[in-house]
């Protein structure tokens, strides 16, 4: 038979676990946001980067790999926010269905409750870890564009330190 506390340690836990998945949509969004303006500052300033690219003697394969790691976390972001099969703790109209016309006792109403509470929980997790592990790989693909980016600009003034080249 389950006490309150018992009901109340499970509900801390789906509470965990909802709290988590609040959190990984705002993580994704922002994400989106830093992606979306990241490859929208290429494709509208494309033509500067081209003269960019030409004055330096660059190739543009550089910025388009650049485009593609970001191309690649922004399909990775929007997997991990598509439509995600979260389990509900129970269906009302069939619990009160499942009770025909007697009254339930309070244990046994809470021993549902908690196999309920159990069951959505691991299953909730697995869909948070799934979102959380591709926004993780999102995450390295934004690292690895800046720092690619930083690479090129770090290289392009030491070039023109050293060539005494007018920026």
């Amino acid at each position: 038979m389950a006490t309150q506390v018992q009901y109340d340690s499970f509900k801390a836990v789906f509470d965990e676990e909802k709290a988590r998945y609040e959190h990984l949509e705002k993580r994704a969004n922002l994400y989106l946001t830093v992606i979306t303006f990241y490859l929208g500052a290429i494709v509208f300033k494309a033509e500067d980067l081209m003269k960019f690219v030409a004055r330096f003697g660059l190739s543009a394969v550089w910025f388009i790999a650049i485009g593609a790691l970001l191309g690649f976390a922004l399909l990775l972001v929007v997997r991990a926010v598509s439509i995600r099969a979260y389990e509900r703790l129970f269906d009302p109209k069939q619990e009160i269905k499942s009770y025909a016309d007697r009254q339930p006792a309070d244990a046994e109403f809470l021993d549902k409750r908690l196999a309920d509470f159990a069951v959505a929980t691991d299953r909730n997790a697995k869909q948070n870890d799934r979102v959380a592990k591709l926004l993780r790989w999102a995450a390295w693909l934004i690292f690895c564009s800046a720092l690619l980016q930083i690479v090129i600009f770090g290289v392009i003034f030491a070039h023109v330190k050293t060539a005494n080249i007018q920026p």
